[in-house]
């Protein structure tokens, strides 16, 4: 499973924007060939996204664009970007009010070109001037412009166009970078209107594949123990009734389901019918996963939801409902709302389970004291389970800090996601992750044994197999703001990264991210020098 391509989605901060466009995206481009991500205003000015996987970046909002982050989207159209502008627009509406044709010529080089090309000169000036002039009599205009960058050996094309009762068009090409733009000064609503081309249209013309989709509906889940009195015993069930955070909870025994009938899924409320012994065909093999089981604890009870918003959220109220229930596991066949590091989306492909599990720590383990390091042991126990599983001691599955999983180094196959919350009686940890259904049964047995192996003998155990899963072993890095390298040793107590100044051997820090959303080996600060 090669990483998919990026698609950015910047609002200026406006999330119910995102919203509507991320819901008209996911009826257009295939979940499984594009992962969507919501470009914060923040994130446009510094983050590393300006590379070859982001295929197309969406701009609806110009407002709040300062010259950092218009530098960097012309950074990005120079490396062959594609970029769509929409909705809120006021590039368009300035280029048609605007009295100068040389002004209305240097804001399309400022967005396209360089700010010393004089390529478009005085034809291009006579092209916007004509055309401009056309659409002030006509209302409507469809012209073309070809131009020669003689200095820079680059070939443009614009194509300005208005239909009648449309939005206005320019469309921009350079063929040198195979880079493209789109500007539109479409409103919000004539963008999301239902049977709207002008999104899908935009996306065509840049090279996006579209693909008609239908998202999945959610649906309702099966609750089972591996023996019945475990749900019958616990603490916090109740059923016939709302429970938990959102989504909301509604269990039903499967007699009464059968006779009352169920709720209907949405993503403020999940259904789930409590099975007793028998288990019937659900997309998921519970006698299978059962007879493999090998805890005590973890994983036996579980729920298991066909289509869900997020596995992470329904762990979440499962927790809040039924705080007594420590080991559940929340598996899914799909995700419609995968949740990643950072905010960003988890890709949810058909054929892989995505699951998040969660169990309690005692205050007095080390592992409370440093509960980040929770996640470096899960990534350590997933791979050691994918290798005893292959049968081979060099299965080429590789850690990418702090959780990423990578085939060959090439090849993203995987991830997890891990947070931590104090209960009075200690630390509840949450993990969640997409593998093969076979690992999750598996996981979770080797998962314990590598946190007692932390409780007994230390981090150091744990880090020297951690360290031959690892791919980072001598790795050079830049440190952000202070411009500095140095060479990773490992990691610290805590999970970070631990540096060697280049430039001064004797200093070792600890860093961590800045916080980006794309590439936790990019922008790496410092936090504390040794």
């Amino acid at each position: 499973l090669c990483r998919p391509d990026s698609i950015l989605v910047y609002t200026g901060g406006h999330d119910d924007l995102y919203a509507r466009i991320r819901s008209s995206l996911s009826r257009l481009v295939p979940s499984d060939r594009y992962t969507v991500f919501h470009l914060s205003p923040e994130a446009m000015k510094k983050q590393p996204w300006v590379e070859p996987t982001t295929a197309c970046l969406i701009i609806a909002d110009t407002s709040e664009l300062d010259d950092r982050s218009w530098a960097n989207m012309q950074l990005y159209f120079n490396q062959a970007g594609k970029i769509i502008f929409v909705c809120q627009n006021r590039l368009l509406a300035s280029l048609t009010t605007c009295g100068s044709t040389k002004k209305q010529a240097d804001m399309i080089r400022m967005a396209f070109g360089s700010r010393d090309s004089i390529s478009m000169g005085k034809d291009f000036e006579h092209f916007l001037k004509k055309s401009l002039k056309t659409l002030s009599k006509q209302g409507q205009v469809n012209a073309t412009f070809h131009s020669k960058d003689f200095a820079g050996g680059m070939s443009y094309s614009v194509v300005l166009t208005k239909a009648k009762d449309m939005p206005l068009f320019l469309y921009m090409e350079n063929s040198a970078h195979q880079a493209s733009a789109i500007f539109s000064d479409a409103t919000s609503e004539q963008l999301l209107a239902p049977g709207s081309r002008i999104l899908p249209d935009s996306l065509s013309r840049v090279g996006v594949n579209i693909t008609e989709c239908t998202p999945p509906s959610l649906t309702p889940g099966v609750m089972v123990a591996q023996e019945p009195s475990i749900i019958d015993s616990l603490m916090g069930v109740r059923y016939g009734e709302e429970i938990g955070q959102t989504p909301k909870l509604f269990l039903r025994k499967a007699e009464k389901a059968v006779e009352q009938g169920m709720p209907e899924a949405s993503e403020t409320l999940l259904p789930i019918e409590v099975l007793n012994s028998a288990y019937p065909d659900v997309g998921f093999d519970l006698s299978l996963y059962f007879s493999r089981l090998r805890t005590r604890n973890l994983g036996r009870v579980i729920v298991y939801v066909p289509v869900a918003t997020t596995t992470m959220d329904v762990n979440a109220s499962f927790c809040d409902a039924i705080p007594t229930c420590d080991g559940a596991v929340i598996v899914a066949g799909r995700q419609i709302h995968g949740k990643g590091r950072g905010g960003n989306e988890f890709v949810s492909p058909l054929g892989a389970a995505m699951f998040t599990v969660s169990t309690s720590i005692p205050q007095s383990s080390s592992l409370a004291k440093t509960p980040s390091f929770l996640q470096h042991i899960f990534a350590v126990a997933l791979v050691d389970a994918v290798r005893r599983l292959s049968g081979l001691d060099d299965f080429p599955l590789r850690i990418k800090w702090p959780n990423d999983f990578y085939f060959n180094r090439s090849h993203k196959v995987g991830g997890i996601l891990a947070s931590a919350r104090f209960r009075d009686d200690g630390l509840l940890i949450s993990i969640g992750g997409v593998v093969s259904t076979c690992l999750i049964r598996s996981r979770q047995y080797w998962f314990l044994d590598w946190m007692n192996m932390h409780e007994m003998k230390g981090q150091k155990e744990v880090l020297k197999v951690y360290y031959e899963f690892w791919l980072h072993s001598r790795e050079e890095v830049t440190i952000e703001q202070l411009a500095e390298k140095g060479i990773i040793r490992g990691l610290d107590k805590c999970g970070y990264l631990q540096v060697r100044s280049k430039s001064n051997p004797s200093q070792i820090f600890s860093v961590g991210d800045n916080g980006n959303t794309f590439d936790m080996m990019k922008g790496l600060i410092r936090h504390k020098l040794r």
